[in-house]
């Protein structure tokens, strides 16, 4: 991967832009990262002046290091006590996550495969900006890694990553910094009904609310009774920023199928799910709804104008938006069922009706190939392609210009699995808004186990 740097600070009539890999950052270009001296002599063929370090403006080296991937900045944390200081910093990590965010042609996708029915199921695969290239997953090393199960991951926001191996046995990881939180256990206050239930369902989701500059786990617990067409709810909050769970507004509807919740933080930051209305056994009305993590409380979304009669609906995020996915094709024989288009609609804005706008629509696949089910993961670095997940087992380019679809090209041999996208941030996985050394304080108050780093 390349990365520019602008050597015109040091002396040059006009500014360079070199491009080299970063792991030969370790280059005359920028040698006050690796070098201890006060005063360095950078002689450039346009000018004999030396430069020093205090001849560089802060504002600069933050700007430059902010471009940089983590790999290098973790290293770079070594070269000295305001590099560390800097880079540590809670206003360094906010700048170094929006470059993340930006469009970066020289950028590759980073995504984490859950594969289904391994017990070693977690790799990463990395896109790189030539999309007919061959890609091949790499298994992730992580901290919940067991030899009789796969791990789960339940949720992906901004670098971090929520994974489980069951209620008891989770946590918070960013994968860059090899940084880990194992969760307490979610107790729940509420019994189920002496007669039981006839089903039980968890459903969980993993966001950032805006608001509070938070990251907050969610999850609910539901108690179906068929007998009296009731369900029972509990749902409780995990706060990344205070450490602890606590109990808020119950879920108003039935979630289906278990489902995690989609975050989208473009609106302030929530996790949303399709649920059901009606408890009957015949068809029911399937609504949207969201959790607004900053004011923690249930609101029901109103779906896009003419939508027509979709068959189905899934959700994603794109861009940190929420999209809906709808479906529309035949029934055969109530049961098989094809599809000849996907609609994806996409919300900008606050959640009323009006801030959806249809972004494009994909016609079924020509051939014995049929998808039944789409779900867009990311744009391409060039933003003129989207990545899709085809039925968990492939991944298609779709080009928004010619509204065409080719195969992605990936080795491996995984099945079936679940597709997460992860970016390389330095967001620090303890208690408070203060500095590491203030945090790391809190944390060994409270369990000095709970935050580990994997080496």
């Amino acid at each position: 991967m390349e990365y520019p740097i602008l050597s015109g600070i040091f002396g040059q009539s006009k500014p360079l832009i070199p491009k080299f890999k970063h792991n030969h950052l370790l280059s005359p270009h920028f040698p006050f990262l690796y070098r201890f001296p006060k005063t360095l002599n950078l002689h450039s063929p346009f000018s004999t002046a030396t430069t020093t370090m205090s001849d560089v403006p802060p504002e600069v080296i933050t700007e430059i290091l902010s471009r940089l991937p983590v790999k290098s900045l973790l290293r770079f944390r070594c070269v000295s006590k305001s590099f560390k200081s800097l880079i540590d910093s809670p206003k360094f990590i906010k700048a170094h996550l929006k470059q993340q965010q930006e469009p970066n042609p020289n950028a590759n996708l980073n995504l984490i495969l859950e594969a289904h029915y391994k017990t070693d199921n977690l790799f990463s695969l990395e896109f790189t900006t030539n999309t007919s290239a061959q890609h091949h997953p790499k298994k992730l090393d992580h901290p919940l890694k067991q030899i009789y199960g796969p791990t789960q991951v339940l949720g992906s926001c901004r670098g971090l990553v929520y994974i489980s191996n069951n209620m008891s046995d989770n946590g918070i990881w960013n994968p860059s910094t090899k940084r880990f939180r194992r969760l307490p256990v979610c107790k729940f206050d509420r019994a189920p009904c002496k007669q039981g239930p006839g089903m039980e369902q968890i459903c969980q989701g993993f966001g950032y609310d805006r608001t509070d500059e938070d990251y907050k786990v969610v999850t609910i617990a539901q108690w179906y009774y068929p007998n009296e067409l009731k369900v029972v709810s509990e749902t409780m909050v995990y706060s990344l920023k205070f450490g602890g769970w606590k109990k808020v507004q119950d879920c108003p509807y039935m979630v289906l199928k278990e489902g995690n919740g989609t975050c989208a933080t473009s609106a302030g930051g929530a996790l949303y799910w399709m649920m059901q209305m009606e408890l009957s056994l015949s068809y029911s009305r399937l609504v949207l709804v969201g959790l607004n993590l900053g004011t923690e409380r249930f609101d029901e979304v109103p779906l896009p104008k003419n939508m027509g009669k979709p068959l189905t609906f899934n959700l994603a995020a794109l861009n940190e938006c929420l999209c809906l996915i709808s479906g529309y094709g035949t029934c055969r024989n109530g049961k098989n069922l094809v599809l000849d288009h996907i609609d994806v609609w996409m919300m900008r804005g606050c959640e009323v009706e009006q801030s959806w706008v249809k972004l494009f629509t994909v016609e079924q696949l020509e051939g014995r190939q049929h998808f039944s089910y789409l779900r867009p993961i990311a744009y391409s670095v060039t933003g003129r392609e989207v990545l899709l997940e085809m039925d968990k087992r492939k991944f298609l380019w779709f080009s928004l210009e010619k509204k065409s679809l080719k195969h992605a090209k990936v080795s491996g041999g995984l099945d079936t699995f679940d597709s997460f996208v992860t970016l390389g941030t330095l967001i620090p996985l303890y208690y408070g808004g203060g500095d590491e050394k203030d945090g790391k304080k809190g944390v060994e108050e409270r369990d000095d186990s709970v935050i580990k780093e994997m080496k």
